[in-house]
């Protein structure tokens, strides 16, 4: 049930419990950052008198206190918009001040810190004050604190009900329209996924059933990853031809020539190169950036508490004490005690289940908190000592192979070091795809099925263990520098260095930015998307012009209109089954956003026009290409229901940039009536508009999400990839359309004889709403003989029975499927006699030259035709 993990038993919307999290999450940042100081200030404090001992500690608290300030101020600003969210009128004025108030302390904290900076190394120092400066900061710390905390009461379900006698906020709903609408009665036709395997064989799938004025008699054409590409080329260019891509057609004869679009041509290799170089280097950049500023917080810190001496002498219990240890494991011991209490109350008496939830959610704050910090307490120091078990140059200098420590050193073999390490993670990322491209196929021989396991299961766990090694030898480095090192801890520069790299990667890009959407977009862009020209010559689409999908997917004088399908990957029980890691996201032209069962709650859908201005102020994140990129983003570090076969890989993708999901904002969020921007047109809203939709991008918390976290439906943003990762035909989302009839044009590579995807998006149906398909594909099977008998087959889908209804809702099914059946053009069969894999060349060959494209666009059109001519099917498409 909705939020209930979070306890709140369907009565708060996602928006609302999003909204909870995003302000808990960074009110922990800003904790976690105000306990850091605690040993700093203490520092301080007992070297009261002495400039050198201050100098060090004085300096670092400015450092976390100023990133302190950020978190506070931001934690304010989140505050106050979920009071704002909760529509409390006079509350959100009181919550407006406390966060301005907020604003203010963070000022004069500033301010503060920069008077402090200059006080420390050049005077004896007593405390980390300026006097009644700090004070009067601290008051109206405190004063704005109190405000929102007293609004955040105020305003939950307990102020609502019992104090102020004001309604809860309205509770989600899972009523839906019984219809869509504009589909019942009339035929949807799907293009499955595939890449440009399923492009070319949905063209000439597409060029018949345009023949046979199917196509236009349509509502609707769904596209799914490579289906999409060439759904969406067909729809844009009926803009300006009422004859797309017909044989001997200009436009045709263009798409031949970008067989190879990803990388046609040097320019285009180039472009990628650099676009995949770009990524990896701000990833390592930001990697680099966080090990660098931990390791220096806890190389002084390890070093003050005496754990770590010169030599990389390591002392468990300095001073004969205990204490350090007993910090260390501290929040793990208090998990352990909440369980602990829960289950002896359990034993002797029933427990309240306000009782039961403080106690569990204190657990599982103290465990994620306990574990990173026994790891950095107890693990780093184990580490050092075991570093200083290594032999190196002298007794007091221990070291690592020196391959390995030039990994952190500026110098001409750390360069060379780094190199390699780019370089062996690169091979084992193409060994990998490799790897993910031939798993499930049948591997002959012992050197073959070897090959075979060391790609998909050795060669996956191998590179996630080199990254995670590379940074662990760097916090190791680091650390032991800042503990030891009189010159690391007296190189104030490196902080400038650090804030000003931090600064440059969020003005200059973003987790979208860095991915390979961008690249991936723009080609498919110039290879797909055509239009005719009054000379009857056939131009791609200028890249520039903004193909705003409110626009460009609307259906074309009676024609059918345009529908993209991808997935939101998700990992909430409260929403997916186990190990689904997903829910379908459409592109429509009217609505965008997430659709499936009925366990989610309505409002997952927004007016495209107004979704694409919230994703992008300038509009270029949702349009046609960009729909066409994120539905065949199939290559990411998340990808829904198959992530058991990437997760291995997940952090080597992110690290690597091997990315084209893209994150968008999440439709239940900010889905009110009001529109997202006031109707306001002066030149200060525009530059407000502009400045905050720049600011907004996704930043690196979302690459993290995408490396080892997991994705929530509750979060501001979701992560958008290949509409395959949930149903690879696109036929689950024209059912739950409630169309009389689809035709599902299918160039998924299964397994001979399997027909997996029909399979899974029976079973997907029937899960999700309640459609029971009957459709037998036993005549398009193989078995012993030479070929199928047929490549198609007709069903029924059953729709459940809805209020109003007498008898359910029925939807008939033609199946046309690439496989080779009947007798074939002899050119075709020529083709098949030479590639033993034709019609299921793997998705990892995405490079076709002529021949591969018009066997498979021959193929496409033979086949449709072979279903349309059936006296039964014909009679059925064409009744009226």
């Amino acid at each position: 049930m909705l939020g209930d993990s979070d306890g709140t038993k369907g009565d708060a919307t996602i928006e609302q419990i999003g909204r909870r999290r995003t302000f808990t999450t960074t009110l922990q940042l800003a904790i976690v950052l105000a306990i850091v100081q605690v040993p700093m200030r203490a520092a301080v404090h007992e070297a009261a008198g002495s400039a050198s001992g201050c100098e060090a500690p004085g300096r670092l608290s400015i450092l976390v206190d100023s990133a302190f300030v950020l978190a506070a101020v931001y934690t304010a600003y989140r505050a106050y918009k979920y009071v704002r969210f909760l529509n409390l009128q006079s509350w959100k004025r009181v919550a407006a001040a406390g966060s301005w108030i907020v604003m203010v302390a963070a000022v004069l904290d500033i301010a503060e810190n920069l008077i402090l900076w200059g006080d420390f190394g050049s005077a004896p120092c007593a405390d980390l004050s300026t006097g009644w400066f700090t004070w009067l900061m601290r008051v109206v710390f405190v004063a704005g604190v109190l405000i929102l905390a007293v609004c955040l009461f105020a305003t939950s379900r307990f102020g609502q009900r019992k104090w102020y006698g004001v309604e809860p906020t309205p509770p989600a709903t899972f009523r839906r329209a019984k219809r869509d609408g504009k589909d019942a009665g009339r035929l949807v036709i799907t293009c499955s996924g595939g890449g440009i395997r399923s492009a070319s064989f949905c063209l000439g799938a597409l060029q018949l059933l345009r023949e046979r004025g199917l196509y236009d008699k349509a509502s609707t054409v769904i596209g799914v990853s490579g289906g999409g590409y060439m759904a969406a080329a067909f729809h844009v260019l009926r803009r300006t031809c009422a004859d797309p891509f017909s044989p001997g057609s200009p436009e045709l004869a263009r798409l031949r020539r970008q067989t190879r679009y990803l990388l046609s041509g040097g320019r285009a290799m180039f472009r990628a190169a650099m676009s995949v170089l770009f990524g990896l280097v701000v990833n390592l950049l930001l990697i680099g950036i966080t090990l660098r500023a931990i390791a220096w917080v806890l190389g002084w810190f390890l070093a003050d508490q005496k754990v770590i001496t010169s030599g990389l002498q390591v002392d468990w219990r300095p001073n004969d004490s205990w204490f350090f240890v007993g910090m260390s494991v501290f929040l793990l011991a208090l998990s352990a005690l909440m369980f602990l209490i829960e289950k002896v109350w359990d034993r002797w008496a029933r427990m309240p289940d306000l009782v039961r939830t403080i106690l569990t959610t204190i657990g599982n704050v103290t465990l994620r908190y306990g574990v990173p910090v026994a790891v950095l307490l107890l693990g780093v120091p184990g580490g050092l000592y075991l570093l200083g078990k290594i032999p190196g140059e002298s007794i007091d200098q221990p070291s690592l192979p020196s391959a390995l420590l030039a990994l952190v050193d500026p110098t001409k073999q750390g360069v060379a070091s780094f190199g390699a390490l780019v370089v062996v993670l690169i091979g084992l990322g193409k060994a990998v795809w490799n790897g993910l491209t031939v798993e499930g196929k049948a591997a002959t021989g012992l050197r073959a099925r070897l090959l075979v396991f060391a790609r998909t299961k050795l060669a996956p766990w191998a590179a996630s263990a080199i990254i995670v090694i590379a940074a662990v030898i760097a916090l190791l480095r680091w650390t032991g520098g800042y503990a030891t090192d009189v010159t690391y801890q007296e190189d104030w520069n490196v902080a400038l260095i650090l804030v000003a790299i931090a600064l440059a990667i969020k003005l200059l890009t973003d987790a979208n930015r860095t991915s390979l959407h961008s690249f991936y977009r723009e080609r498919l862009s110039r290879a797909f998307l055509v239009t005719r020209q009054d000379n009857g010559a056939a131009v791609g689409l200028d890249y520039h012009l903004r193909l705003r999908y409110s626009d460009w997917a609307k259906p074309i004088e009676g024609g059918p209109q345009l529908v993209i399908a991808g997935v939101a990957n998700v990992d909430d029980p409260d929403f997916v089954p186990t190990q689904r890691d997903c829910v379908p996201f459409v592109f429509d032209a009217e609505q965008i956003g997430i659709v499936g069962d009925r366990s989610l709650p309505d409002g997952g859908r927004r007016e495209t026009a107004d979704y694409e201005r919230e994703a992008d102020v300038l509009k270029r994140e949702v349009t046609v290409p960009a729909a066409m990129a994120i539905s065949g983003a199939a290559f990411s570090p998340l990808t829904g229901r198959v992530n058991a076969r990437t997760r291995p890989v997940r952090l080597l993708l992110a690290v690597l940039n091997a990315r084209l999901g893209v994150w968008l904002p999440n439709p239940y969020w900010n889905n009110r009536a009001e529109p997202a921007f006031p109707d306001r047109t002066g030149f200060i809203a525009k530059v407000r508009r502009y400045v905050g939709s720049v600011v907004d991008k996704p930043g690196p918390y979302r690459l993290l999400h995408e490396a080892v976290g997991s994705p929530s439906m509750y979060e501001r943003r979701i992560y958008v990839t290949d509409g395959g990762h949930y149903d690879n035909l696109g036929l689950v989302e024209a059912l739950r359309r409630k169309p009389a009839q689809v035709i599902t044009i299918d160039a998924s590579n299964d397994a001979e004889d399997r027909f997996t995807a029909l399979a899974e998006a029976i079973a997907t149906a029937r899960m999700d709403h309640g459609i029971e398909i009957s459709l037998d594909p036993a005549p398009m099977a193989r078995g012993g003989k030479s070929r199928a008998d047929r490549a198609w087959a007709y069903g029924i889908a059953t729709h459940p029975l809805e209020e109003g209804e007498e008898k359910p809702y029925k939807t008939e099914i033609f199946f046309v499927k690439a496989v080779l059946a009947g007798h074939l053009d002899w050119d075709l069969e020529q083709y098949a006699a030479e590639h033993a894999d034709f019609p299921r060349r793997t998705t990892g060959d995405q490079f076709y030259d002529e021949w591969d494209f018009e066997a498979y666009r021959s193929l496409g059109h033979t086949l449709a035709q072979s279903l349309t001519d059936h006296h039964r099917v014909h009679d059925r498409l064409y009744d009226e």
